[in-house]
């Protein structure tokens, strides 16, 4: 689609009743500068049980329109959705439709590998390829695919590994959950959820839904564009997030569900231990177990075309922080961390603003190519219309800004890369962090 720059308008925050004003103002501290750097603009909520949630608005929901945020704005929430398909495995498990120790083969005879179990596909230990490295994603930008073919598609792909023996982060795994989830309870997979989840806890504004035209509540998408721009993202299509990302969902819904789910009203005791807990790498079931300002933490953070977004519960406090962004950004990782700090008195890393070079280099085709930063993740570098752009294996692009000092900012990845030359001056490696010890990608082409 073609494309055109925007400049992404700054409003102040609104104001929401029923909030406490000392947190609130902590929230809008700490989320001021990403905003103000054309990073950050949606919705940040904080909930803690009995209490009424703090909203805070940041920034333009349609730049185009020049239309700001509300609390009530629907998002596309990514990875979030996975623990909502996870719930509903379980769920269906206590109905006696299934059981998380089931072969996959149990529930769609004839696929390939019908021997990975569900459980597998929920810890990520099956070895299933991800979406995003099947040819027909990369064929086609992600934008055209029956889910029939998604599935298809996944049988094809050899495993990265014997069922149960690694760990590899796998959307396709979650597809061919929701695959289950129709299979087990003969509805599509958006109907079980909205009649067995949000209809029970009054989850209005939550649903899987393409990307489509604009509904109401729906906030457009939008990608990182130069140095402080934004642009309107492609959408992926549905079929590629059926399962593992494809929900929309507001703050207050997000709040709702978290305090629904942890809280016993969702699930048996026995259920909400196998999604709690930790089977490696700090994954359950659908969610990541850890520990943030040493508080036991159960959460997903999530970036799909045109949004990011964060959720995660502290039990221990019965606190939720849901962060909803419509500028696909992992400055997320940021702003989740210093709201918690808002929260419980900790400390985040401080903003670091950027120095921009004056425009790029002479010859962006020098730094164009392949870097291989270990089997099987490769970085792939192009310049493209006066733009620096870098994509992961097939994954969606992210603009390298060019530094005052040489070095590289992802706006997307919020990341800082260099480039290192050898004895003849080529560029022969990338290097992610440019500090000392960061992961370095040798050029391959």
């Amino acid at each position: 689609m073609t494309r055109w720059l925007l400049t992404l308008w700054l409003l102040l925050p609104s104001v929401v009743l029923a909030q406490p004003a000392g947190l609130a103002a902590s929230i809008d501290d700490a989320v001021a500068p990403y905003v103000e750097a054309g990073d950050f603009a949606g919705v940040v909520a904080v909930g803690q049980r009995g209490r009424a949630p703090v909203v805070r608005t940041f920034g333009l929901a349609s730049v185009e329109l020049g239309v700001p945020h509300r609390p009530d704005g629907v998002f596309m929430i990514g990875s979030v959705s996975k623990q909502v398909t996870a719930a509903a495995l379980l769920l269906l498990e206590e109905d006696g439709a299934l059981a998380t120790t089931d072969a996959l083969g149990r529930h769609l005879p004839g696929f390939p590998h019908g021997d990975v179990t569900l459980a597998q596909l929920l810890t990520h230990t099956s070895g299933l390829a991800d979406v995003y490295a099947l040819d027909r994603f990369g064929a086609t930008a992600g934008q055209h695919a029956a889910f029939e073919d998604v599935v298809e598609d996944l049988g094809r792909a050899p495993l990265a590994f014997a069922p149960g023996e690694g760990y590899a982060y796998s959307n396709g795994g979650y597809s061919l959950l929701a695959a289950v989830i129709e299979a087990a309870s003969g509805m599509p997979y958006g109907a079980f959820l909205h009649r067995r989840l949000f209809e029970p806890l009054g989850m209005t504004q939550t649903a899987e839904a393409g990307p489509g035209p604009a509904a109401s509540g729906r906030v457009p998408g939008y990608v990182p564009w130069g140095r402080t721009a934004v642009a309107p993202a492609d959408p992926v299509a549905p079929a590629f997030l059926h399962g593992s990302g494809g929900l929309w969902s507001s703050a207050r819904d997000l709040v709702t569900w978290a305090e629904a789910l942890h809280g016993g009203r969702l699930l048996s005791p026995d259920s909400y231990a196998k999604l709690t807990t930790d089977y490696g790498q700090g994954y359950g079931f659908g969610v990541s177990v850890f520990t943030r300002f040493d508080r036991p933490t159960v959460g997903h953070d999530g970036r799909v075309a045109g949004y990011a977004s964060d959720l995660a519960h502290y039990p221990d406090d019965e606190v939720t922080v849901v962060v909803l962004g419509n500028v696909e950004s992992v400055v997320r990782d940021r702003i989740r961390r210093a709201v918690a700090a808002a929260v419980f008195g900790g400390e985040a890393a401080p903003y670091e603003a950027r120095a921009f070079a004056d425009g790029p280099p002479a010859r962006l085709d020098a730094f164009e190519g392949a870097y291989a930063f270990g089997p099987g993740f490769v970085v792939s570098v192009r310049a493209e219309d006066g733009r620096l752009l870098a994509r992961a294996n097939e994954g969606g692009s992210s603009e390298l800004v060019p530094l005052a000092d040489d070095a590289w900012f992802s706006r997307m990845l919020y990341a800082t890369v260099c480039f290192g030359r050898d004895a003849e001056g080529t560029v022969d490696r990338l290097i992610w962090g440019c500090e000392d010890g960061a992961p370095v990608g040798q050029r391959t082409s």
